[in-house]
Parts: C-alpha cells; sequence; structure tokens
C-alpha cells in the first residue's frame, strides 16, 4: 500500500473513534542494537485512572521540536481561557528531534521528566528534524535504510510505553505537510512509523493531515473551520501561525475532554472561580 494511502487510512480511523559507525559493526547490525524497545504489540489505550479538580489538577507534559514548543504554548493559553483542571509543561526544544541523540537525547531525557512530573497526560510532536541518519551513543544508522525506519519507530515506541507504563495517556502528533518537497516526503513517510510506535504501545495517534493538508498530502497555508477560512501555516512553510497552534491545541483539548471529563470543571467549581 502506497505510504500516503496508508496514511489516508490511519486518519481515517482516527477520526473514527553524520558520525561513523563504531568498529566493523554494519549499519544493519547498528540498526538491530537500536532496536531495543519492548516487542511492539496492539495495547489498548486507558484514560488516566484519578479524577481532576482545580485543586489537583491533571499535569499534560508537551515534548518534542520547535512545532511542539508551539503546540505547547497554546495548550498552555487555551487550557487556561477554558478554564480546564489541567496544568501544562512544555518541554518542546527547537532543533531536536529523535534522529540526533547525540545532540540531545530525548527518549533518556523524557525519562528524567516523567519521574520528575508524574504527568497523566503527554503530547509529543517530532519528524521536522529528522531527515537524517540517527547518531547515538552506539553509532550511527544511515538515513533512508530499513534499519533507520526501525530504529526511528523503536525510539519513538520506547517514549510511549515509558509514558503509557506510567499512567499517562500519550498523544503522538502525526505531522503536517512541509512546503518544501524532500521534508515533505520524509514527513510522509514517518507519519505511519510515528502512527505505528503509539498505537502499538498504548497510545494515541493524533493525525494533523485531516486539518492542515491538501490532496496526496500537499502542503496548504490555510484551512476552512465552519464558515471562516483560516491561516493556518506560516510564512516559512514549516510552521504554524498562532491561529494554527491554537486550531491543534484545541483539537488535542477537545479529544482529551472527551475522554477525561473531569478535566472541565463541575459547575460548583465554575461558581467558585467566578467569585474570585
Amino acid at each position: 500500500m502506497p505510504p500516503f494511502n496508508r496514511l489516508r487510512r490511519l486518519c481515517g480511523l482516527m477520526l473514527l473513534a553524520a558520525l561513523p559507525v563504531a568498529g566493523c559493526t554494519s549499519a544493519q547490525d547498528l540498526g538491530q542494537k537500536l532496536t531495543r524497545a519492548p516487542e511492539a504489540r496492539a495495547t489498548p489505550v486507558s484514560a488516566p485512572a484519578r479524577r481532576f479538580t482545580a485543586e489537583e489538577p491533571a499535569t499534560l507534559l508537551v515534548i518534542g521540536d520547535s512545532l511542539a514548543d508551539g503546540f505547547g504554548m497554546l495548550l498552555i493559553q487555551r487550557a487556561e481561557a477554558r478554564g480546564l483542571n489541567l496544568r501544562v509543561v512544555n518541554r518542546g526544544r527547537n532543533s531536536t528531534g529523535l534522529s540526533r541523540g547525540d545532540f540531545y537525547d530525548w527518549p533518556g531525557n523524557f525519562s528524567g521528566m516523567v519521574s520528575a512530573l508524574h504527568p497523566d497526560f503527554t503530547v509529543a510532536h517530532f519528524g521536522s528534524n529528522d531527515m537524517q541518519s540517527i547518531r547515538t551513543a552506539e553509532g550511527t544508522v544511515p538515513f533512508q535504510t530499513e534499519a533507520w525506519d526501525a530504529s526511528y519507530k523503536a525510539r519513538a515506541a520506547g517514549i510511549v510505553s515509558e509514558a503509557t507504563a506510567a499512567g499517562a495517556l500519550f498523544y503522538m502528533i502525526g505531522p503536517a505537510p512541509d512546503r518544501n518537497e524532500k521534508l515533505n516526503a520524509h514527513l510522509e513517510h514517518v507519519n505511519p512509523l510515528l502512527a505505528d510506535a503509539a498505537q502499538q504501545n498504548g497510545g494515541i495517534y493524533f493525525p494533523l493531515a485531516p486539518y492542515a493538508s491538501g490532496p496526496g498530502f500537499s502542503w496548504v497555508s490555510s484551512t476552512t473551520l465552519g464558515d471562516q477560512t483560516l491561516t493556518i501555516r506560516s510564512g516559512d512553510g514549516s510552521h504554524f501561525t498562532i491561529r494554527g497552534y491554537q486550531m491543534v491545541a484545541d483539537l488535542i483539548l477537545d479529544d482529551m475532554v472527551r475522554r477525561v471529563p473531569s478535566l472541565v470543571p463541575a459547575p460548583e467549581q465554575l461558581a467558585f472561580m467566578r467569585l474570585q
């Protein structure tokens, strides 16, 4: 099945519910070494167990690249504006991704964040800075190889499985198209890898393609919501506008509230808040 057709199928399901290789190790062998995530298996998605209140709100941790940082900033604003029982901690970091563990090790740093913050929800965006070989302390896996696909998926899966094992509801954002032709093809390729990593480890794959793409996973600058036409992508062709970030933040929060109703303040809480 062509990659985009597979992505469209995944989106439909969602809407319905360069260092040298150390020594003489081959790229294929190194790819297998880096593929150390738990064996992939279909795991049901489960919402956080506890009930959230204004006094004991949920914690949402946002991780990933500069787009994650943008989503994180608007998640903070929108959660506050909507009065949700939700504290958002934004750890998005520019120029990072899953490929360059030698620059910023997301799996390792995420472990520390989980231990310190005990998030009830995690939102992640990766892919835009990952059009390169995977580099870690163990060596390099060449880009555009089967070993790269396996290693990339394993790194994403390890993050998802750590979050879900700790009781967090994990949202893996499926990247939207990029105006750059080569980067766009790369993002179309990694979307199914990120989808599998999330869905096979108890997480949620949340694709942006249904809201921010044209035919054939093509880049678009605007979208229609209700009777409004919104400019959602910035001039660089990669990032979103403030309105675009807000649209995505609200879509994610809408899904969270649907799954976890106690994120919405009870009527008595709302009455108390009006008195403040």
